[in-house]
């Protein structure tokens, strides 16, 4: 008889201790499943911001080349013929010589051919090529120059002139305001779709950056890496940006 007393307390206390674990069990599991509901409870829109702005900054490259049979006389030749570009970009075109660089002298040997159309192993000619780069914050002188450089083949110079580039500098800045457009925008589009839902707008819970692009103006393209494009003065900015809200 004392034996199996002795064993109902061992067994009223295993049973409670399971009692107790399922009753845990069961509130952590409750708890699990409702900050899973909780989380699942949210709705992630797309907020877009555009603007046009203006190219503030811009550069021009051009170059000059020669032809002769020898470096030497080609080097000489090429002298004359940036003097004169640079004669006609300071005298003519009344750009401050601080406005513009020169870039190193590009040597190239050119192969001689025989009649067969194979090379010979020999040097017909060095053509030797001088490059000019123009920068400006006068974005509209310096398309200009571009249009107007062409001039110089009339003179007998081997010029070439290359689509100038057009900038704006103020990207940091711009960057900044234009994710808070974004942002609002994502934020007012949930707020609408919630609202015809019967549902109030929460917290935000993520944020997803895209990337920004840079185009013409009224261009439809964009690239999944991001664009820029330096082909004309006036631009449209544009940012993307991907917001998660609770409700």
């Amino acid at each position: 008889m004392s034996e199996t007393t002795g064993r109902f307390p061992q067994l009223f206390g295993g049973l409670a201790l399971l009692s107790l674990a399922l009753v845990v069990s069961a509130w952590l599991g409750g708890r699990a499943l409702e900050r899973f509901r909780q989380a699942d409870n949210t709705i992630t829109v797309t907020g877009s911001a555009r603007k046009s702005i203006t190219a503030d900054f811009a550069t021009w490259r051009s170059q000059v080349s020669v032809e002769s049979e020898t470096q030497q006389e080609a080097y000489q030749l090429l002298r004359g013929a940036t003097e004169e570009v640079r004669t006609y970009l300071v005298e003519e075109q009344k750009l401050a010589p601080e406005a513009f660089t020169l870039g190193a002298i590009q040597t190239q040997a050119l192969p001689e051919y025989l009649p067969n159309g194979a090379q010979s192993g020999r040097t017909r000619a060095y053509r030797l090529s001088q490059g000019f780069e123009v920068r400006l914050v006068d974005v509209h002188r310096v398309a200009e120059l571009a249009q107007s450089s062409m001039e110089l083949l009339n003179r007998g110079l081997n010029f070439e002139s290359f689509a100038p580039e057009y900038l704006y500098t103020q990207l940091s800045d711009l960057r900044v305001e234009m994710l808070a457009a974004a942002t609002e925008d994502a934020r007012q589009r949930a707020e609408q779709i919630l609202k015809s839902a019967g549902s109030q707008l929460g917290p935000v819970r993520s944020v997803r950056t895209g990337v920004f692009q840079i185009t013409r103006p009224h261009s439809t393209e964009v690239s999944d890496y991001g664009m820029y494009d330096t082909s004309t003065i006036d631009k449209d900015i544009t940012a993307v940006l991907s917001l998660t809200f609770g409700m």
